[in-house]
């Protein structure tokens, strides 16, 4: 049996991954910050601050500047966060490039057509959420998966 055809698979799987999570936007851009990601998979990494079960799966917490190599670790993202102090929801739209959609008492929603997950909530795309309260700010993607 040839492995040519195994090879073209594992390409283009790769290939999808990586446009998967290219669009998605690397929240630690914003700056300094308690960053989580959310995933079903059990990663193990000393760059793993805490670790807390959601039931479906896993919140896993690392200091910002780590974030792009903890990312590396998973196979399947389902969101992440950024918690930010003295940052307005509207720097994190232009930092981000997003578009406000809806949002008001300190919840916000954006869309952008290059974040690949979104939800629809009454019937607009949404893919990025933040939440300010007493000068902090809580960003996530697709929402804000975890508190805030």
């Amino acid at each position: 049996m040839s492995k040519f055809p195994l090879f073209i698979a594992l390409c283009v799987a790769l290939i999808y991954y990586s446009a998967a999570t290219a669009g998605n936007p690397a929240l630690e851009i914003l700056g300094g910050g308690e960053y989580a990601i959310y995933s079903r998979e059990d990663v193990a990494s000393p760059l793993i601050t805490r670790r807390i079960s959601s039931g479906i799966g896993y919140i896993y917490y690392c200091e910002s500047s780590d974030a792009a190599m903890l990312r590396q670790k998973f196979t399947h993202i389902d969101g992440e966060s950024i918690t930010l102090n003295n940052k307005s929801a509207g720097e994190v739209f232009r930092a981000l490039n997003y578009r406000h959609v809806s949002g008001s008492g300190g919840i916000f929603y954006g869309y952008s057509p290059r974040g690949l997950e979104f939800i629809k909530s009454g019937g607009a795309k949404i893919n990025l959420q933040i939440a300010e309260r007493n000068g902090t700010t809580v960003v996530g993607w697709p929402v804000i998966l975890g508190g805030y």
